[in-house]
């Protein structure tokens, strides 16, 4: 099974690196750590953390299913794990870099994941029979037209994600998803983008735009057992904007 392969996968991966800290696992169990070793909200290491977690949780929405390998000699990735697809058998492989600050996508991080990308350890490149892997970025903002060229020019299956805090429920929102023809050659093929319209949590707003996967012209939700869940969280999608996202997904 994925996960089986994961866990294997982990140990010949954090061989080379620090495990990650024992005292938190999620995001609560985070939050409960810094409050008891009195972490400032504002250091760069609470920074960091929080919203890597907030990366690993809001991404099951859209098939991931991630690890945060932590430490200081992760190589550059800070969550690695599968990308479960409609479109294939076998999910695809990830590595994940976070970034935290308030800024946009920029070709210079794209330059970046991509040197990351060809460092990988044995086992998380695509040099072999151990899998397809592609690079993921998550910023908080939208990309760049400069970086939409980087991501489409990149010679490595490379994916995008804005994700923000929604401050509500320990998720974030997800506000974009791009990624290259390199990933749709691994088995993204036909897997798209859309928008679905949610009640909204705050007073006034009575809809909230979400970011969804789709897949022949319906929400792509899996159960974990490699089915589909459909529109699970309720709300609807708008059809004409999947379509139109659905040919934009891939920059």
């Amino acid at each position: 099974a994925p996960q089986d392969r994961l866990a294997r996968s982990l140990v010949r991966f954090t061989s080379t690196t620090r495990p990650a800290p024992p005292a938190h696992h999620d995001l609560p169990s985070f939050l409960a750590y810094a409050r008891s070793a009195a972490l400032s909200p504002t250091s760069s290491l609470y920074v960091g953390t929080y919203y890597e977690y907030l990366c690993l949780a809001t991404l099951r929405r859209l098939s991931f299913t991630l690890t945060r390998t932590g430490g200081r000699s992760d190589r550059g990735i800070d969550l690695l794990g599968h990308w479960h697809l409609p479109s294939i058998p076998e999910p695809l492989r990830v590595l994940v870099q976070c970034k935290a600050q308030n800024s946009s996508l920029t070709p210079s991080l794209v330059r970046e994941l991509a040197g990351i990308y060809a460092g990988a350890p044995a086992g998380w490149r695509n040099d072999g029979a151990d899998g397809k892997t592609v690079a993921m970025l998550c910023g908080k903002k939208a990309a760049t037209a400069g970086a939409r060229d980087a991501l489409r020019s990149c010679k490595v299956p490379v994916v995008w994600v804005a994700i923000e805090d929604s401050g509500t429920d320990g998720l974030g929102k997800v506000k974009q998803v791009l990624w290259n023809q390199r990933v749709n050659e691994l088995g993204a093929e036909g897997v798209g983008v859309g928008l679905r319209y949610m009640p909204g949590g705050r007073p006034g707003f009575e809809l909230e735009k979400e970011v969804v996967l789709t897949w022949q012209g319906k929400v792509w939700e899996p159960d974990w057992n490699g089915k589909s869940k459909g529109m699970k969280r309720g709300g609807h999608v708008d059809a004409d904007s999947v379509r139109a996202k659905e040919r934009r997904s891939s920059v």
